[in-house]
């Protein structure tokens, strides 16, 4: 309904609700839950839980009809809701029980006895009421159905089959039979309520029987449940063990480190079992599989138990699968099997009181990690059916699960971080945060919070009165964006933007990486994610060394903390453009890979075909120019975009637009065979095959269209970048190992891995990078690899 949320709908829909009807609303959105009632559920499809007045009370300890005031007084900054600063969820719901509404509260605020809660309800109340006027649903939305005319009408076999083929949904397009129903009853999955039969082993020789029997049906499922930790301080809890998709055994692991200690099997014997069947000396090591593959070879190299790559990840192959949906296995469970199988989350419980691995009871580990790796197993051959009808079992085959590996060597190597430096830059920096403030608040007139959004929008528009450009729930925006647009018209806004900078570099790397180092090694041992993001590409975390800035000087010089072992140097192998080179090899313009082949500077190139002068009279902001366009083309920038971010007007930057379609034709075919092929398909496509679903892209809604057709060139280009760089990683780290190389790959950012080499073996190792990382996919254009070496990170980049 125009003009309304989808939420508001649902509340008039739930008001409306039929004499005697119940309802089951499909959401994980916590605000519907002021809706449940005896007659209305929620269904929190993802973690497959259903929340009745008894489960919302006990998981807010409010009933729902209180759920609108707890929130109002928590806020919520996803959704621009305010709520009181200085109250959580618990302290909440212990107010409004107290006090029974946030009027009553409000209008009690100086009675309360905490002093944090009682200043922030009095100084608040204006942010709490529009907390709650924000979170109020509207449940009198003009509807143009009702009830009867939503009843479903039956299933329309022929669009449901079409779509089926569509989706590649094969066990779905099997249903679709002329007895469809009975179809579907008698469909192969697992009964939710067939138990697993799960045997608790401590007795190794018997452990030893168990894997000899499991031999002739490899690959053998595993899941090892750890304490939380980094790859080096993390410790097996227990190992479970598939022996059919209904049974399994469970091995607890005895613990005197990390965590308290625990009766079990000693990890070091255990790893001696394992390693008759996975070690180097195995003439064949067997096959195996889990949901979380990575985590499992790390716990058991350090160890001492190196692991062959694994046959499947479950987790990897919902991945590409359906890059927007959950990996856990418990959905994945549900989805393709139609089994109810527990979450973490159920077990141990979520946030500050939740259960380390470790103080579970073992009868309690035991059924849960058999629940896993039963689930595991059942799964493997429809998603491998699924991966093949999709043509995707190369990729997961030969990128995806390789991968693995070599992520947990990088992960278990880590990288050495300069405390000393982090330490200097820490007193420099914080200098100069303390003169940005000083001078914000001499341009302001007056001291304020200043990563406060509200205060600041009253200083910037109200009294400098700047003029305010964009409008939120709260007030006016003071975005980046914003700021950006509005340093011309005052010194102030820049200075904000220089000290939330430098705040966040603060605050994310100087403050937060002494804290990451291990004890154990003293190395930080940051965690890289193959799941997550729909183009494929590696993210990281524990830092996020991706997010580490390259441009401006502050940024930079985070990387001069990262630094390699006494006696060795950072090497940095960077791709070259490598983005307009897959570029030029899709679009196959001749121009463009004619500059590529020759080694022709492809910005100068541009600027003189796009401006109609010769490259070398290109000037230094044109060149700069061409630059913003060729990248802007790639990530789909408007003209509005563009002008932005080049200071010219939209009609100026439109025209450059144009004038580069003009000359590279190829281009602008390449771009709309892309949106009109995605279009037809659903999905886009990588050069390996790596699709992305895109919905959007037969929207009705203009703008979700545009930014859909967008991100189908951007993920074509992004994406076969991704699996260019997964590709050359794969093959350096099978030839260092092939050459029995001590030399270290430890950090994968963007286009660039990073490696930590014995000074002799610099130009070797260097020879060997260039070779894998260019060769490791062949496009219509050379690949280009940039090397750099240093004593620390930024000088090697």
């Amino acid at each position: 309904v125009e003009d309304f949320e989808a939420d508001d709908v649902i509340a008039t829909l739930v008001k409306q609700l039929p004499e005697g009807a119940v309802a089951s609303i499909v959401s994980t959105d916590k605000d519907l839950m002021q809706l449940v009632s005896e007659r209305v559920e929620l269904v929190d499809h993802v973690k497959s839980r259903r929340f009745g007045p008894a489960e919302v009370e006990e998981r807010f300890g409010v009933p729902p009809d209180k759920i609108l005031d707890v929130r109002s007084l928590v806020g919520d900054p996803s959704d621009n809701i305010p709520g009181v600063k200085g109250i959580g969820e618990k302290g909440a719901a212990k107010l409004i029980t107290e006090w029974g509404t946030l009027e009553e509260l409000l209008d009690h605020a100086e009675e309360i006895k905490g002093k944090k809660a009682r200043e922030g309800l009095i100084s608040q109340r204006k942010e709490a009421e529009l907390s709650k006027e924000l979170s109020t649903l509207v449940q009198d939305v003009e509807l143009s159905a009702d009830w009867d005319s939503l009843e479903w009408p039956g299933r329309d076999v022929p669009k449901l089959r079409a779509f089926y083929e569509r989706m590649g949904f094969t066990r779905l397009i099997a249903s679709l039979s002329e007895d469809s129903l009975e179809a579907e009853d008698s469909a192969e999955t697992v009964s939710p309520d067939e138990p697993v039969e799960v045997e608790v082993v401590t007795d190794l020789q018997i452990l030893s029987e168990k894997l000899e029997g499991l031999k002739k049906s490899e690959p053998i499922a595993l899941h090892l449940l750890c304490s939380d930790g980094s790859a080096v301080d993390s410790e097996g809890v227990g190992l479970g063990v598939a022996m059919s998709d209904t049974s399994a055994l469970y091995v607890p692991i005895s613990g005197q480190g990390l965590e308290a200690a625990r009766p079990g099997v000693p990890p070091e014997e255990l790893i001696a079992v394992l390693g008759q069947f996975w070690g180097e000396n195995c003439k064949k090591p067997l096959g195996w599989l889990s949901s979380e593959t990575k985590k499992i070879q790390e716990i058991l190299s350090g160890l001492g138990l190196v692991l062959s790559p694994p046959s499947h990840d479950l987790g990897i192959a919902g991945f590409l699968l359906d890059p927007s949906g959950s990996q856990e296995l418990s959905t994945l469970a549900m989805n393709v099997l139609g089994r109810k199988i527990e979450s973490w989350e159920d077990v141990a419980g979520r946030g500050a009181k939740a259960l380390a691995a470790s103080a579970l009871p073992v009868e309690r580990a035991a059924a849960w990690v058999s629940e896993q790796v039963t689930a595991a197993l059942a799964l493997m051959n429809p998603m491998q059916e699924r991966l093949e009808k999709d043509g995707l079992l190369e990729l997961y085959r030969d990128l995806e699960l390789p991968l693995t590996s070599v992520l947990a060597r990088m992960e278990e190597a880590g990288v050495r971080v300069d405390e000393e430096r982090l330490s200097v830059l820490g007193i420099e920096y914080r200098t100069k945060l303390e003169a940005i403030e000083a001078e914000i608040y001499k341009l302001a007139g007056e001291k304020f919070l200043i990563s406060s959004p509200k205060q600041l929008q009253v200083i910037l528009f109200e009294k400098l009165g700047l003029p305010a450009i964009k409008k939120t729930k709260t007030g006016y925006s003071t975005s980046e964006a914003v700021l950006e647009q509005l340093r011309d018209q005052h010194e102030l806004p820049g200075l904000v933007l220089d000290y939330r900078k430098l705040a966040k570099l603060m605050s994310t790397y100087i403050d937060a990486l002494p804290k990451l180092v291990s004890e154990r090694t003293g190395r930080i041992h940051p965690r890289f994610h193959q799941l997550g993001a729909a183009t494929g590409r590696l993210s990281a975390s524990n830092p996020n060394v991706q997010n580490i800035p390259i441009r401006g000087d502050e940024g930079a010089r985070i990387r001069e903390a990262f630094v390699p072992s006494e006696g060795r140097v950072m090497l940095s192998a960077d791709y070259s453009q490598v983005e307009l080179r897959i570029l030029a090899h899709y679009a196959q313009d001749e121009t463009l890979i004619k500059a590529f082949k020759e080694g022709d500077d492809i910005h100068r190139l541009t600027a003189a075909e796009v401006w109609g002068v010769k490259p070398e009279k290109v000037t230094a902001e044109e060149r700069a120019r061409a630059k913003a366009v060729n990248f802007g083309i790639i990530y789909g920038s408007s003209a509005f975009g563009l002008a932005n971010q080049l200071g010219i007007a939209t009609a100026e930057a439109q025209e450059t637009i144009d004038a580069y379609f003009d000359r590279y034709q190829g281009v602008r075919n390449f771009i709309d065979e892309t949106i009109s092929s995605s279009k037809e398909k659903g999905y886009t496509s990588t050069f390996l095959g790596r699709r992305r679903y895109l919905p959007d892209l037969r929207s009705r809604n203009r703008t979700l269209r545009q930014a859909a057709e967008r991100v189908a060139v951007n993920s074509v280009i992004q994406g076969t970048a991704a699996d260019l760089i997964k590709k050359a990683m794969i093959g350096i780290s099978n030839s260092l190992k092939d050459r029995d190389l001590s030399e270290t790959m430890i950090l994968q950012v963007h286009d660039e891995l990073v490696f930590e080499v014995d000074q002799g073996a610099l130009e070797s190792l260097g020879k060997l990078v260039v070779n894998e990382m260019e060769n490791a996919l062949t496009f219509r254009v050379p690949l280009v690899v940039d090397l750099g070496e240093g004593a620390n990170w930024r000088e090697a980049h």
